[in-house]
């Protein structure tokens, strides 16, 4: 007897025709999707104040409390302040005195040096009626406490406003309106100063914001993290005059469109290879 054959079974490999799209389309949607899954990025990157502790989700919509903690800047030599000072003696001209007061503040917002007073190397600040005053190394209120007591000197119920008009804060990098920007606050916060600047992008590192700032001839670099929930209590978070905010980009892009000169550069390298399989498979 002859030994028997063993039995072949017909392979199932796909066949395709050479007019046939189909593995040009099979390529390209490979090829697209791999790049787009390649490119994403999670939301854990994104959300900003998360629980990092939490478990399960109900256990990060759990109530909790910061003590805040910003930070007691005071006022040095080449700070400009707006010092206002009210009395019961100018009640007769209420009308001229709001119109200057008008006046005072828009050009305290275009050009503070005109309108504020200087602070010089000894701290003092140079005040109309009431002579020099000392607020060297003063926080604003106490500066404003400091005035009042000089201005009770000359005038009756005086109301004394003390304002730092060289207060502000740049915002650079992964932002959607970099800048710099005056603040009016002497309590803002991280939050506060990105929303100046029209919020971060989605490529923005959320969790390695930098600070730098100056201070007695030496630049710090303090680094924040605004993902994790816990940045509320980080004195950080609180920014001091001149503060530069620098937002770093993600090490993973995500692809979001755009840019033209990528999406352009895509679609060429996606035709180039569709184009070099077609030929290899004629």
């Amino acid at each position: 007897m002859l030994p028997k054959t063993p039995r072949r079974f017909p392979s199932f490999r796909p066949r395709f025709n050479r007019g046939s799209s189909a593995p040009h389309t099979a390529l390209f949607s490979l090829l697209a999707l791999v790049l787009l899954l390649g490119g994403c990025v999670s939301n854990r990157k994104i959300v900003l104040l998360q629980d990092q502790e939490a478990f399960k989700p109900y256990e990060s919509l759990v109530d909790k409390t910061w003590l805040a903690n910003p930070p007691a800047f005071t006022i040095r030599p080449g700070d400009v302040l707006m010092v206002t000072v009210e009395h019961s003696q100018l009640v007769k001209d209420i009308v001229p005195q709001t119109t200057l007061k008008n006046m005072d503040l828009y050009r305290s917002i275009q050009h503070p040096y005109l309108i504020g007073h200087t602070v010089d190397k000894d701290g003092n600040i140079e005040v109309p009626e009431l002579g020099k005053v000392n607020v060297l190394g003063k926080s604003i209120r106490e500066a404003e406490q400091i005035v009042l007591a000089k201005a009770a000197e000359y005038f009756s119920d005086p109301v004394v406003k003390v304002v730092m008009l060289n207060f502000a804060i740049s915002v650079v990098g992964e932002v959607n309106r970099p800048g710099r920007y005056p603040v009016y606050n002497n309590e803002i916060n991280m939050l506060e100063g990105l929303a100046m600047a029209n919020d971060m992008t989605v490529l923005a590192d959320r969790s390695r914001i930098r600070v730098m700032r100056s201070r007695e001839g030496a630049n710090h670099l303090y680094h924040v993290d605004l993902n994790d929930q816990n940045v509320l209590s980080n004195p950080y978070f609180y920014l001091q005059p001149n503060d530069v905010v620098i937002v770093d980009p993600l090490k993973r892009r995500k692809f979001t469109g755009r840019d033209p000169g990528v999406v352009i550069s895509l679609l060429t390298f996606l035709v180039s290879v569709v184009s070099v399989y077609a030929t290899l498979n004629r």
